[in-house]
């Protein structure tokens, strides 16, 4: 019977509950029981690796140093007793205690790891292993391999520290793996379940408060808004906030692509210039009774201009010329060549909107403006080919999308929304309507902070009806255009 009680009653609950942040932690002294040389180099090592990870805000040595010079005999002795481990823990404000024990021979080492609360008894993580090496850098691996492990086992990602109304702060930031627009759930811890004999506390219970999504957010803090309640209760201070796996990966390709492109971002400010070669094909083509088409081989230049009035707003002007000759295709023509120099100028102005919330993740991308288009065919009454402009209100949108840190690939199309027609000299007279539109796909690759290749392929096209004998001209360019575009 007394078996089976204990059995029964392998986890015990408490419902008593940290004042301080497990993800705030510090590393205790370690000692190796020799001269503590190999143990002041694992020491390093595994605070240098604790300063650089995300899951805990690190309290400095400083901080330890003058408290345990008090225990300076005996440290060791000391760092097992429950009440200085409290003292500790209360004067640095420390959630978790990391305790490294070594017991080192010639040839072995046993390590243990301890991660213990700031009562200084409960215990969190618990491992211990048999090295068979000395070596300090042996040692601190494994140590870190297991506060890898110990990381996952921490119940909640951040906690609150400051609620008005359904708005709250809460004691993580984008290193921790949030960022502006994450979606995040409050939880309510009430109770801990601890094992009898070995004190480590194996599980929570807690209820579920409410949901919620950050909209600011710094390095080490974030705002957030309650966007739906599961029941009646109101947020709290110290309540447990945790963010998915998917919110956490998301975060974490934001922050990597960040820290790829910091130089970038700092050097970046004003806009870009974008310089291009084209290269491809254009055609001109009449239709009525009968069709005919000229085609021909068109190179020329293109220049790309953008400027950030915000990281949102922005202007744009993008100046292209071709030059080339036509041939005949189709039909009959007097001339059977027709060299042109043809034009494009268009003025933007648009809303850049970043889904994720940073400007080097996918980017959408909708603006207005002025378009001209311009063919400069050499005038010929008989065949019924003079220079002609296409101009109107532009409307457009473009998006890109990352693939790899240094690779985006993007979409853009727009067209005339109020297309009209010119000619140089009168050959078909007024149009009854014209129609425009561009497309244009292609990558980019990020060489350095400033400087980006770019390469795409683009279809033009310009259309213009008529109620004569020729019932429609148009025009139809497709290029390839390579290049590259500076940040300044």
């Amino acid at each position: 019977m007394k078996i089976l009680i204990f059995l029964i009653t392998f986890v015990i609950a408490f419902p008593i509950f940290a004042s301080e942040s497990m993800r705030s932690c510090m590393l205790l002294p370690i000692v190796d029981g020799l001269d503590n040389k190999v143990g002041f180099k694992v020491f390093e090592e595994i605070e240098n690796y604790i300063k650089e990870s995300s899951w805990c805000t690190y309290k400095s040595n400083s901080e330890l140093i003058n408290i345990l010079s008090q225990y300076s005999k005996n440290l060791e002795s000391h760092l097992a007793n429950k009440d200085v481990l409290k003292v500790v823990a209360d004067k640095t404000k420390s959630g978790t205690l990391i305790r490294v024990s070594l017991q080192m021979q010639l040839g072995l080492t046993e390590v243990k790891v301890e991660v213990i609360g700031e009562n200084g008894e409960d215990r969190y993580f618990k491992e211990q292993t048999q090295l068979k090496s000395n070596d300090s850098s042996l040692i601190s691996q494994t140590v870190r391999n297991w506060l890898d492990v110990y990381e996952k086992t921490i119940p909640y990602e951040g906690r609150i520290k400051a609620v008005l109304g359904d708005q709250f702060t809460i004691d993580i930031g984008k290193k921790s793996h949030i960022y502006s627009g994450s979606e995040i759930v409050i939880e309510r811890p009430t109770s801990k379940r601890q094992h009898p004999l070995l004190k480590e506390i194996v599980d929570y219970q807690t209820e579920k408060i409410a949901t919620a999504k950050i909209f600011d957010v710094s390095d080490n803090q974030a705002q957030a808004k309650v966007t739906s309640y599961e029941g009646l209760k109101k947020l709290r201070l110290e309540d447990w906030v945790k963010v998915s796996s998917t919110e956490q990966k998301k975060a974490i390709e934001q922050l990597s692509y960040a820290e790829k492109n910091k130089d970038k971002e700092d050097f970046g400010k004003l806009g870009t210039v974008g310089l291009f070669l084209t290269f491809g094909s254009g055609s001109v083509n009449q239709a009525g009774a009968t069709e005919k088409s000229m085609n021909g081989l068109m190179y020329g230049v293109e220049v790309d201009a953008e400027v950030w009035a915000t990281r949102n707003y922005w202007l744009g002007l993008d100046i292209e010329k071709k030059f080339g000759k036509y041939s005949k295709d189709i039909g009959t023509f007097n001339s059977a060549f027709n060299s042109t120099s043809n034009s494009a100028t268009k003025l933007k102005f648009g809303y850049k909107y970043l889904p994720m919330g940073f400007f080097y993740g996918p980017q959408i991308d909708t603006y207005i403006g002025y378009g001209n288009y311009n063919y400069g065919l050499s005038t010929n009454t008989s065949d019924n080919l003079t220079e002609v402009s296409f101009a109107g209100l532009l409307v457009g949108t473009r998006g890109s999308l990352p693939i790899y840190e240094t690779t985006r690939i993007y979409l853009e199309f727009d067209f005339l929304m109020t297309s009209s027609f010119s000619e140089k000299v009168k050959v078909f007279g007024s149009d009854i309507s014209s129609s425009n539109y561009h497309l244009e796909v292609g990558g980019q690759f990020f060489y350095e902070a400033n400087l980006t290749l770019k390469a795409g392929i683009s279809v033009l096209a310009n259309r213009a009806d008529f109620s004569g004998s020729t019932k429609e001209e148009q025009f139809k360019d497709v290029s390839a255009k390579v290049g590259t575009v500076f940040t300044f």
